[in-house]
């Protein structure tokens, strides 16, 4: 279950932009949740990594889960426009692959088949990639450019989906308890 949007390079979104689109229902959203039972508890688990080349802001939304973790979105966001500045992304879905788009003297061929992107401009090349395997959720950044702002930020969700029911079984057990004694 891996479902991956790749988002256009744009400065601003609006809420008419997705007026189209239907809203998902509370059942689709569950299916898109991450997680798990541990010891009776009914937890959800969520992460969203983001990396801030100067300008350019790379999203990607990760659901875990028992099975392992899964890309549920990626966008890019060019929060504000550089003269000569040129953004592509990479892998599935763009069209174009790292190799095509790293200069000489960089080898990323380990990389040809993750999903990032690319900024070009006067400082230099600079690549992003997110990806997510059984054991690790990976942000890499490879630059040869000088004087970048690059900032990662992971942030993980925990949610407990059962808790009020786990607190009413709780307090029938204390009760329970104590008429028995």
């Amino acid at each position: 279950m891996c479902a991956v949007s790749l988002v256009a390079f744009t400065a601003s979104l609006h809420a008419a932009d997705f007026a189209h689109l239907d809203p998902l229902k509370e059942v689709e959203m569950e299916a898109l949740r991450g997680g798990f039972q541990i010891a009776g508890l009914d937890m959800s688990f969520g992460a969203t990594l983001q990396t801030l080349v100067d300008n350019v802001r790379m999203d990607t939304v990760f659901v875990i889960h028992r099975g392992g973790t899964d890309i549920v979105s990626q966008t890019v966001t060019e929060l504000a426009a550089i003269e000569g500045q040129v953004i592509s992304q990479v892998g599935k879905g763009s069209g174009q692959t790292i190799m095509e788009l790293t200069p000489n003297g960089i080898n990323l061929a380990g990389m040809k088949d993750f999903s990032g992107l690319v900024v070009n401009d006067s400082k230099g090349f600079t690549s992003v990639f997110h990806t997510v395997t059984r054991d690790a959720i990976l942000g890499s950044v490879v630059s040869d450019a000088s004087d970048r702002d690059i900032q990662h930020q992971l942030n993980i969700g925990v949610q407990v989906n059962n808790m009020p029911a786990m607190r009413a079984a709780q307090q029938r057990h204390a009760i329970t308890e104590s008429l028995a004694r």
